[in-house]
């Protein structure tokens, strides 16, 4: 199944014909970057830390293609090593002395993406546990949704509590 809409093979050329460093992909047949487009696609897609829309917007498009092409270009240049790495971590190794890592159970479950792309999907992030307040028992003249920036310091004194 090749890649979404988010982004063409040829608006990704374009972005790699563009990026510096980048000239091993245009000598990548168009099987080998789909397949690494899709892949990153994929990674986006299914990543429980985003919230991507069913039908994203024309501006989210363009980040969510960015992302895309940035993870790509990420995968093409890291993949084997990130293999690597993740088969070691799945066996239990907690510890590569030669290189000296160390690997922790949620580096395993941890989907790998460019420092990039991280900040360009930061706008999908879903929070794993919301954040809100909440009006608890207290002896404060004032509620959880009450801006308390503009209350008078006499409120402030210990004696009312």
């Amino acid at each position: 199944m090749p890649f979404t809409d988010w982004v063409s093979l040829s608006e990704a050329k374009d972005f790699f014909y563009y990026r510096p460093g980048a000239e091993d992909w245009a000598q990548a047949s168009d099987l080998i970057q789909t397949k690494y487009l899709t892949a990153s696609y994929n990674r986006i897609y299914f990543d429980p830390r985003w919230t991507i829309p069913a039908t994203p917007s024309a501006a989210q498009k363009i980040k969510l293609a960015y992302a895309t092409e940035l993870t790509a270009w990420y995968m093409y240049q890291h993949i084997e090593d990130e293999d690597r790495r993740k088969g070691l971590q799945a066996q239990g190794v907690i510890s590569a002395g030669i290189v000296k890592e160390n690997y922790s159970a949620e580096m395993l479950s941890a989907i790998p993406l460019p420092p990039e792309a991280l900040a360009i999907l930061d706008s999908f992030f879903t929070s794993a546990k919301p954040f809100y307040p909440i009006d608890i028992d207290r002896r404060e003249p004032v509620g959880a949704d009450q801006d308390t920036t503009d209350i008078d310091n006499s409120l402030n004194d210990p004696g009312v509590y």
